[in-house]
């Protein structure tokens, strides 16, 4: 009888001690890039809500036979806004200037050269504006925050332009 207690209490025991282990490690949910087209249409919306006045943007040279193509500008105005991808990040190579860590949530800014040597373009990389497909509790980052990220952004661009009256 006490050998059956005995069996009967280290599985009780034992099942208490497996049953309440860690919960195992959870892995990241995968993110996506918002797209460039979206994106755009975010950019336009904050120009218009800061009462500026956007156009579709050119390619600017930042770097002797380096073009950035700047995908909103203000009219009648030298800035504008740049949402880089991971193809133009590629093709503009060392001539775009990196992000790391410690800028934060800085915004990054790049003059022209040569003819459009007065020119501030907001660098925007589509790696700062993520988000996964998952949905409920398991949500890390939707669609939504990505957006309101990159239209505080270029507000902030805009206030800052407006305030330092850039040609």
């Amino acid at each position: 009888m006490k050998h059956i207690a005995a069996s009967v209490f280290g599985a009780v025991c034992l099942s208490l001690f497996t049953g309440c282990g860690a919960p195992p490690a959870k892995s990241a949910n995968p993110t996506r890039t918002l797209d460039e087209r979206r994106a755009v249409e975010i950019i336009i919306r904050g120009f218009r809500a800061e009462r500026d006045q956007p156009v579709p943007g050119t390619a600017i040279e930042i770097q002797e036979g380096k073009q950035l193509e700047v995908d909103v500008v203000s009219s009648g105005h030298k800035y504008g806004v740049a949402y880089v991808t991971a193809n133009e990040r590629r093709a503009l190579g060392a001539a775009l200037p990196t992000r790391d860590a410690s800028m934060g949530d800085a915004l990054q800014l790049v003059p022209g050269i040569g003819e459009a040597a007065d020119a501030k373009i907001l660098v925007l990389h589509d790696t700062e504006y993520l988000y996964d497909d998952h949905v409920g509790a398991e949500r890390e980052a939707s669609t939504i925050t990505a957006e309101r990220k990159l239209e505080r952004d270029v507000r902030d661009f805009l206030v800052r332009a407006h305030a330092e009256r850039w040609p």
